[in-house]
């Protein structure tokens, strides 16, 4: 699965190096949705259904200083209770009016597995505004320190979001979003290489006040272990989001 998977990455890559003059950004995140929906079937797949609450705030700190502070807890049917806990803080920069960078540490308790992971991350987030809706590109560069592991390992996450009004007032948007994740470097604590998860999500969100928003989604998280069968994670997921 993984191996055909990454045949297809390398097709479309391809296939945008040769119409990234004649292709628009919807077009460009059409066929990235394209590509995750086609990924091989398998005669082995694991499911499990998990469920995830996202508490954000964002706002500034003073002149171009900004920060988002995050809570994720997620619930899993497999773990029968609390699967995950992360705790993520960042501080960052308005670069331009379009781009977002970032410093970050991200706390994750796993009381199921009886393991935690501390994280250092890196983040851009790019905005394209000059198109129906707006498309954001955000990419992240990890440090994971995992219990069991001795050395950190590497992880590249790149995710793909558009979001459409769907009135004129600009309360309600439908948005859809692909996510994959790449292990740069692999520990013991880590079995997997390259690329090792995907997540499609679709879902509504609704602007109560303008500092304030709430968003329910439906998400598929597709997983490829090396020597184990492919993991399907379906995950209805609730965020509240505040502008401070």
């Amino acid at each position: 699965v993984t191996s055909c998977f990454r045949r297809l990455w390398t097709l479309y890559s391809r296939n945008r190096r040769v119409d990234a003059g004649s292709m628009s950004p919807i077009r460009h995140f059409s066929g990235a949705l394209l590509l995750f929906a086609a990924t091989p079937a398998t005669a082995q797949v694991e499911h499990d259904l998990s469920g995830w609450l996202n508490v954000t705030a964002t706002g500034p700190v003073s002149g171009k200083l900004i920060y988002f502070a995050e809570i994720q807890p997620r619930v899993s049917r497999n773990a029968d209770g609390l699967d995950q806990l992360l705790l993520r803080p960042a501080i960052g920069v308005q670069a331009t009016p379009n781009l977002q960078l970032y410093l970050g540490y991200a706390h994750v308790e796993e009381p199921a597995a009886g393991e935690n992971e501390e994280r250092l991350f890196q983040q851009a987030t790019l905005f394209v505004r000059d198109i129906p809706g707006e498309l954001q590109s955000r990419t992240r560069l990890e440090q994971r320190y995992i219990d069991s592991a001795a050395r950190p390992a590497w992880r590249l996450r790149e995710r793909i979001q558009l979001d459409i009004p769907l009135e004129k007032q600009r309360k309600w948007f439908l948005l859809t979003s692909a996510e994959f994740f790449f292990e740069l470097h692999k520990p013991s604590a880590v079995q997997d290489s390259e690329l090792v998860t995907t997540r499609q999500l679709i879902g509504l969100r609704h602007v109560l006040t303008p500092r304030l928003g709430v968003q329910l989604s439906y998400m598929r998280q597709h997983s490829f272990p090396d020597d184990r069968p492919d993991e399907v994670v379906h995950v209805p997921w609730l965020a509240i989001a505040w502008r401070l």
